[in-house]
Parts: structure tokens; sequence; C-alpha cells
């Protein structure tokens, strides 16, 4: 994803060039939904985009020898995205830069873009948290009462990739799905034992076609563990927090960048500074997405023993 940069003669050339580098390889190593949607760039002068998804395919029926069957439809429904800008940023006082500069100004760089990402990820959460296919783990029902003991195994990964497969969504290169989930939900995947459990990473066949980030696989699909994932604090049952792990089939949702990350540097002295005292560090990122295909995407919400639970 680009990455655009705004710096001043103080730090041009190289050093410019080294703190967006080290900006844009934090901001895509920490991106883990944008990396799984079907992405496409905002063309200039829009501020949204539509994706064409098909409502009705073509009907087939017996053909009688002479006659002309009856036509069958096809039509499309645009999903529109409209585009957030999110951004933000930190002052470098003077006293700090006196020692070791470069490095203050780096660190700061990274760290926008570890929040941009986190932030852009955040985004894409929210439009597809409201999907409508949902499965509980143990015996709840509902996320009100998921409890403590409603944690995840591996049926429920199971039960999410074979309603994948009879909803015929497509799969992603190699043949799977994708799972996204946070640490503390792998963590109880991990502790499952017997047939049909987790699959370490190195039991994989072809190693080198590893997502970034990714933890492993079972059940035709590949797991990325992110503590990017937002849980329902206090979602469940007595206080029980709720974890969401989203199971993904290829293009089931959409995600529209305008530009990419673009990251800022101002040096002393620039913008309301009289006395030199104040450089800044910033980045902001313009997207948007939105569910696609709903019968592409599968919610399981459980609790969690690294969890809060009452």
């Amino acid at each position: 994803m680009a990455v655009t940069t705004t710096w001043n003669v103080m730090t041009a050339g190289n050093l410019g060039e080294y703190i967006t580098r080290m900006a844009i390889r934090q901001y895509e190593s920490r991106l883990f939904f944008a990396k799984i949607g079907k992405n496409k760039q905002l063309p200039i002068g829009d501020n949204t985009y539509s994706f064409p998804t098909v409502d009705e395919s073509v009907a087939m029926g017996t053909l009688t020898e002479g006659t002309t069957p009856s036509e069958g439809s096809f039509s499309l429904t645009n999903v529109t995205v409209t585009l957030g800008q999110y951004g933000g940023f930190v002052k470098l006082s003077d006293i700090l830069l006196t020692d070791a500069p470069v490095e203050v100004i780096t660190e700061a760089a990274v760290e926008a873009g570890r929040q941009a990402a986190e932030k852009a990820d955040a985004v894409i959460q929210d439009a597809i948290d409201g999907g409508s296919n949902v499965i509980y783990g143990g015996d709840a029902t509902a996320r009100a009462n998921v409890d403590s003991s409603d944690t995840i195994a591996s049926a429920n990964i199971a039960k999410a990739v074979n309603l994948l497969k009879a909803n015929d969504a497509p799969t992603y290169d190699g043949g799977y799905y994708i799972t996204v989930m946070h640490p503390h939900v792998f963590h109880d995947l991990q502790q499952e034992s017997g047939t049909g459990t987790y699959i370490d990473l190195h039991k994989y066949d072809t190693p080198e076609a590893l997502f970034s980030g990714e933890a492993g696989a079972m059940w035709g699909t590949r797991f990325l563990v992110s503590s990017n994932v937002q849980f329902y604090a206090d979602g469940g049952a007595t206080t029980t927090d709720v974890y969401p792990t989203y199971v993904v089939g290829k293009d089931a949702f959409g995600v529209v960048m305008s530009g990419g990350l673009q990251t800022f540097v101002k040096w002393l002295g620039e913008g309301d500074d009289p006395l030199n005292q104040i450089a800044t560090v910033g980045a902001k990122v313009r997207l948007g997405a939105a569910i696609l295909k709903q019968a592409g995407i599968y919610r399981i919400e459980t609790a969690s023993s690294l969890g809060a639970n009452s």
C-alpha cells in the first residue's frame, strides 16, 4: 500500500527515506483485515467507491428440442463504500531531541505507523462486524449468554468452514479460507488435544505460501492471529469478555484506500513554534470498508480463558 511523506530540508534525502521505510514496514506488518479484503484504490476526485455484487445468476433448466427456454435473470447491486480519514500526531520537544534526534523521530514514526494500521483494521472490523452469520461457542445461543466456559473449539472452526463451502464461498489461493482471531482465542485453540485439532505451523506442506502473520491451519482455513481484533468487553454473561473470530472467504468484503498511509515530520520552528521548541511526527490514512457477500463471512463468538471473566 502506497505511502507518501512530507519532509523539510532538515529531514530530506536518505534520512527521510529511511524513516519512511520504518513507518511503512510497521504499518504493513500490523495490517491483518486489510490484507485479506478485496482491495481497491479510490479514484482521484471521488469520496465513494461502488463494488458491483451479483444478486442472481442465469437459471439452468432442461431444454426441449426446438424450443427456446425461458430466460433466466442476472442482476447486480452496487455496494457503496464511503471513506473516512483517520490520523494523529505527537509533539517532540527540543530537549527530547537534543541527544538522539534521529532515533527519537524514527521511533515516533514507527509508532505512528503501528497506530495507523491498528486504526485501519478497526475501521474494517467495524464494517464486517455487522455480518449476519454468527456461531456461538459452547452452549451459548447469543452473545449476552456467553460465559467463561464457552471457549472456542475446533468444531466451531469446522462448522464455519463447511458452512462457507455450502454457500459456495470462494477460497483464497491454495484452496484455503482465512480465519482472523485474537491471541487469547488462539491460546484456547492450542490447548485442545485429539484428532482433528490445531495443526502446528511446522506441519505445513507448503510453508513458503504462508501469509505474513500466519500462525497455523486446520479444517481448510489458515489462521491470522492479531491483537488488532476488537472484542466485546463485558459483552457476555456476568461481564464475560466476548471475542469474535472471523472465518472469511475470498472477496467477502471490500476495502477502499485513498493513497495509502501518509506520514509527516515537521522540524523545530515550523508552524506556530516561535522559539523552535516543538517538532511533530504524525500519520493519516483514508479508507472505508463494507461486506460484499454475507454468505462469505462467519463470525464465531466465544469467551477466552485468558480474557476477563467474572
